[in-house]
């Protein structure tokens, strides 16, 4: 049986008089509260979609990559803008369902107490039939307190927004893993820097314990081939043959950032208070066509698989597919990078369960 304790009044003129509560069984507290979840959603769907132009609340599975391009960024404005720090403690987050159609949808933190201390996951609910879990090469993502703590007092983002911009670090990006002092961690891009994750694994899960910026890293050693995840929905998941970055050179930018000692610059200017939602909306189209995103923009997942991870094309650009596989063995052909790639991706399907000894400059 379920209990409530948490009570947050609701921020929306479509359901006014509501209270935002918590769900607990035993040591496990879920906010909100997952009976909420629908009519939650419903009101903030129609704060978003009434602020946008007919032409893009319309946007379904059967509109071209240029208007669901336009959808996403409206989305991520009206999420990380408009709505990055809400007095009633939901959290939104901008995600495009398995037809590359963007939803808002509504974060469900579920917090655990566990014998080693309190562990985060989260869900979004875009709907009665998006209600996603993102996982990471097929294990959950699992967060230790300390990676909540860590990020608020060592990153700079706007005052209240420290949980949304870390959805955006880390829902945001493939991922790469490279020893970081003695053992192995998550190294992912953050704006112009860079952030650290350290984790542990098993069969189910990677559990991040920490997160860490230039301060804190002492040391990050190359490894080739750079080891590299991605993020998707669903519990099944493979190792794409082509993708659409490489990770061999994302490892060199990242240490190269390091090195340098290249400091995250957020931009924490506050929005002018009389811009409306629906103002901000109009301009969109206006300047995704300055930028180049006019018709014939194509949209795509992250190396064509279904997840938050998604990309542009500016019309007439090809798709910037790559073989990692054939890039080493065309550089460096006295290996057998067959047999390299396949004990690589047993390790990442199946990896052990203490972490790896530490590598030379480790």
């Amino acid at each position: 049986m379920s209990v409530t304790s948490r009570h947050h009044p609701f921020h929306s003129s479509y359901r006014p008089d509501f209270e935002v509560v918590e769900e607990r069984h035993g040591r496990v507290s879920l906010f909100p509260h997952t009976e909420q979840l629908p009519r939650l959603h419903r009101a903030l769907e129609l704060e978003f979609k009434t602020g946008l132009p007919g032409y893009l609340a319309r946007v379904d599975r059967r509109g071209d990559g240029y208007h669901k391009h336009l959808l996403r960024q409206a989305a991520m404005m009206f999420c990380s803008c408009f709505n990055g720090a809400r007095p009633d403690g939901i959290r939104l987050m901008a995600l495009a369902d398995r037809d590359l159609v963007t939803r808002l949808t509504v974060v469900q933190q579920i917090a655990e107490d566990r014998r080693e201390g309190r562990v985060h996951r989260f869900k979004f609910y875009g709907g009665p039939d998006f209600f996603e879990e993102i996982r990471l090469s097929g294990r959950q993502m699992v967060f230790a307190d300390h990676v909540l703590e860590r990020f608020s007092q060592r990153v700079t983002v706007p005052l209240g927004n420290d949980l949304s911009w870390l959805f955006l670090v880390v829902f945001g990006t493939p991922y790469i893993s490279l020893p970081v002092g003695p053992h192995y961690a998550f190294v992912l891009p953050y704006l112009e820097s860079l952030l650290v994750f350290p984790f542990v694994l098993d069969e189910a899960e990677f559990l991040f314990k920490s997160c860490l910026t230039l301060n804190e890293i002492h040391s990050i050693a190359p490894h080739l081939p750079a080891p590299a995840f991605n993020l998707h929905y669903g519990t099944e998941f493979a190792v794409p043959r082509l993708r659409h970055w490489h990770p061999t050179g994302q490892m060199y930018k990242l240490i190269k950032k390091w090195e340098q000692k290249v400091v995250a610059q957020p931009n924490t200017a506050a929005l002018p208070e009389k811009l409306s939602w629906h103002r901000l909306a109009s301009w969109i189209k206006d300047l995704e066509d300055k930028n180049g995103h006019g018709p014939g923009t194509r949209f795509f997942f992250w190396d064509h698989i279904p997840g938050p991870c998604v990309f542009s094309i500016k019309p007439n650009e090809p798709e910037p597919l790559q073989d990692e596989r054939q890039f080493y063995r065309d550089h460096f052909p006295d290996r057998d990078w067959e047999q390299v790639f396949a004990e690589q991706e047993a390790t990442t399907l199946h990896p052990p369960l203490t972490p790896p000894p530490a590598r030379a400059g480790g």
